[in-house]
């Protein structure tokens, strides 16, 4: 990933007392290292010396060593080193006959780097002597170089200089950092595993001028090199759908239940009905219903039927319960529905049998019913239902929000609201499910979730293995991580079955872990893989439904190893953090508590509005600090936005740093919304968009080819996509000239520069 930088001397010179150096030179620099200790010095023409690794005790003696002025090459026990020299760039390889670990490069303690340069998530600048980085940094453990960084590479800020130093193989690798003098340094460490046939690890260090963002335009120039890096609009011949993310806000949608709270007229008089049924031996439809429902749900009947005014919660209770009923297939009872009459479409599915119905008809078939059977108190039953519904289509249409990526819960919302799929598709909206193959359950697992449900066949051959024989436990250690290799004939049964059985088919699917960086070498003896198989595994399979269906793929995260299959991504802007913290995760009184999983209609831990925990500010949303370093290297490759655990609009006091960072980077919003929560943020989303969307239709597709500090405090900050659209973000509290204009303090101004129009956003402005 990055690491191996070198110092000067003439090829060959020995220092007094015996100590070996190895110059390698050109007219930009030279890289002198030591081969028995791999230290490493890089001194540009006319420069001062950085110290890019320093000595290791007893590694060496190097043996075997032959060297010219631009490549050397030695031999440290069993790992066979070689440097060489081409123009800025520096390659070093290092290749081993067995497993082991190694260490390379050890940096950190050179007083002229000014700051490290680092791909946590979207970007992070961490100057070098900054207390709080230190501690965060070195307490949280090593990072990996998938997992841990977003991309494989870290930067050293040497002022007018930068030094970028890529890992070739992005595999097997963590940075461990320590704090020691008060300087933040690292070292570099490479696991060469016996399960692997080649044993290598590499990096090329380049040098280059001192900008925040240099070291990610390294690295995309690296990944074109290497013919790695594939352009949106190249995506886009393929799967034509992706040109609908230019522009496009992502909204996630709860509330797909069949009947929601919103779909009843008068509920009091409705719950009575079904009381009165619950009294009555006469076989009715309010009578089956009635039979069918558990006795917690009946005492909620009971209880909304002696209100005056209904509340949200239990008409919540009843609508959730009556949905349940709904999807029984023996919820016909023909006995019933005598005197009944349902509509023609109903007489036609109950010649089938509700036993033979596919979901998506039995579904529609039971709605019918019931709908027959309470006439006056629910609507047509093409549009019931909360944020999954025809209703909510609508109302985002209405409000001018022409272009978006819908997300649902499940691939249920398309089985019961089939009228909500295809009016999003033909609004021109992506729309998807969410999906996810990282864990699996045990078939009689309580409290499973629907995606890590498959066979006991699986659950028993699947699992990935540990060296030692254990099992890798599942998310939130329930149950085992599902091997991609094992899994891949389901994947394709549940995405078939999904896409052909479905009335209104999807046009975007989301797939969970399978770009965040989470990889595993499997000893299994039925499956085993490297990290590398694994990688390759879980990329093909979202190609495969990519091409299969032509359908917009997107992932958790985005890591660099899956850019060029993907075409969106959440969680790199801001990802998920603080999951050992009681404050947000358990302490339900605790000001900062991200809220629980309830009510499935929208629960608390995505709608709820909550302050930020002060100790992740400078971390996670400090302008200071953050750096569009994934935007540089991938902005027009892919699309990326918060992670769902982070929505635009979840900690109250940062929305509007937020908005100026997502419009500041060229990313897209991310909102959690039912029919509520529409009506809750209805003004700010749509002041928003209308800005972003027409802003975002036009970069959306240029790369970040310049970033900027425009002020000492670091506070008001430029980016430049292509050669002339500029955005210039003003995080201060106070306004700001820039080219003659004036940006308003928080407040973001884009300028065309070949014709000088500008606008300006402030997203706390009053309507």
């Amino acid at each position: 990933m990055f690491w191996l930088l070198l110092v000067c001397v003439a090829p060959g010179r020995a220092r007094a007392g015996g100590e070996r150096r190895v110059a390698l030179s050109n007219d930009l620099w030279t890289v002198t290292v030591v081969p028995d200790s791999l230290a490493v010095m890089a001194q540009p023409a006319g420069a001062e010396p950085t110290r890019l690794s320093g000595p290791q005790e007893r590694i060496g003696p190097a043996t075997a060593l032959s060297h010219d002025h631009l490549s050397a090459r030695w031999r440290l026990r069993d790992v066979d080193v070689s440097f060489a020299l081409d123009g800025g760039s520096l390659s070093v390889r290092f290749v081993a006959e067995g497993p082991g670990r190694f260490t390379w490069p050890i940096v950190g303690a050179d007083p002229s780097v000014r700051g490290w340069i680092l791909p946590l998530s979207e970007g992070s600048y961490v100057p070098a002597e900054h207390a709080e980085w230190l501690r965060f940094l070195t307490e949280q453990g090593p990072l990996d170089t998938t997992e841990g960084l977003s991309m494989p590479f870290y930067g050293l800020d040497c002022g007018n200089r930068t030094f970028t130093c890529i890992a070739t193989n992005p595999l097997g690798n963590e940075l461990a950092f320590d704090g020691a003098g008060g300087r933040l340094g690292m070292r570099f460490r490479h696991e060469f595993l016996a399960n692997w046939d080649t044993k290598e690890s590499g990096f090329v260090i380049r040098l280059g001028p001192g900008s925040p963002i240099e070291p990610a335009w390294q690295y995309r120039r690296w990944l074109m090199e290497r013919g790695e890096f594939v352009s949106l609009r190249q995506k886009a011949a393929r799967v034509p759908g992706v040109e609908k993310l230019l522009g496009a806000a992502h909204v996630y949608l709860w509330g797909d239940a069949l009947l929601s709270r919103h779909d009843v007229a008068d509920w009091r008089s409705f719950a009575g009905r079904l009381l009165a049924a619950g009294d009555s031996d006469e076989l009715t439809p309010a009578r089956r219903l009635w039979e069918l429902l558990g006795e917690e749900d009946r005492d909620a009947v009971r209880q909304c039927a002696a209100m005056q005014r209904p509340q949200t919660w239990i008409t919540r209770q009843i609508a959730a319960a009556v949905s349940g009923v709904l999807e029984r297939r023996d919820f016909y009872r023909p006995q019933s529905w005598r005197g009944v009459r349902v509509p023609p479409e109903a007489e036609a599915l109950l010649e089938r049998t509700p036993a033979a119905l596919p979901q998506p008809a039995l579904y529609r078939l039971n709605c019918f019913l019931l709908r027959a059977s309470f006439p006056d108190a629910l609507g047509p039953v093409e549009r019931w239902g909360d944020g999954v519904s025809l209703k909510m289509m609508e109302r985002l249409a209405e409000a001018g929000l022409d272009r978006l990526w819908v997300g649902l819960d499940s691939y249920q919302g398309g089985c019961r609201h089939p009228e909500a799929v295809a009016r999003a598709r033909e609004l021109g909206y992506l729309i998807g499910p969410y999906d996810s193959y990282h864990s699996i359950h045990r078939p009689d697992e309580p409290d499973t979730w629907e995606t890590a449900q498959f066979d006991l066949a699986l659950y028993e051959s699947g699992p990935i293995v540990r060296a030692d024989g254990t099992k890798v436990a599942g998310f939130r250690g329930k149950g085992y991580a599902l091997s991609p290799i094992a899994a891949r004939p389901y994947v394709e049964r549940r995405v078939s079955h999904i896409m052909d059985t479905l009335p209104a088919p999807f046009n975007s699917w989301f797939i969970d872990c399978d770009a965040y960086g989470q990889l595993y070498d499997d000893y299994s003896a039925l499956h085993p893989a490297t990290q590398l198989d694994g990688m390759k595994a879980r990329l093909d399979r979202m190609a495969w439904i990519r091409d299969t269906y032509g359908l917009v793929i997107g992932s958790e995260r985005g890591a660099a190893y899956a850019a060029a299959v993907i075409h969106f991504a959440h969680g790199m802007t801001t990802p998920v953090f603080g999951w050992g913290d009681p404050d947000l995760r358990r302490d339900k009184e605790s000001a900062y508590y991200l809220g629980a999983w309830w009510p499935p209609d929208g629960p608390a831990v995505m709608v709820k509005q909550v302050p930020l925990k002060p100790r992740y500010y400078t971390f996670y949303f400090d302008p200071r600090f953050r750096l569009p370093l994934y935007q540089a290297a991938l902005h027009d490759s892919l699309v990326t936005t918060h992670h769902w655990g982070a929505q635009s609009l979840k900690f109250s006091d940062q929305a509007e740093t937020v908005a100026l960072t997502e419009l500041l980077y060229g990313v897209p919003p991310l909102y959690h919304l039912n029919l509520d929560e529409w009506g809750n943020h209805r003004d700010t989303i749509t002041r928003h968009y209308a800005f972003f969307s027409p802003l975002h239709r036009e970069l959306g597709e240029l790369p970040l080819t310049e970033f900027g500090w425009l002020d000492d405090e670091r506070l008001v900050q430029r980016t430049l996509f292509g050669e002339g659209l500029e955005v210039v973000a003003n995080f201060g509290t106070e306004p700001f000239r820039h080219r003659g204009a004036q940006v308003p303090s928080r407040s973001v101004m884009a300028t065309w520069l070949d014709s000088g129009r500008t606008e300006v956003f402030t997203p706390g402005a009053a309507e």
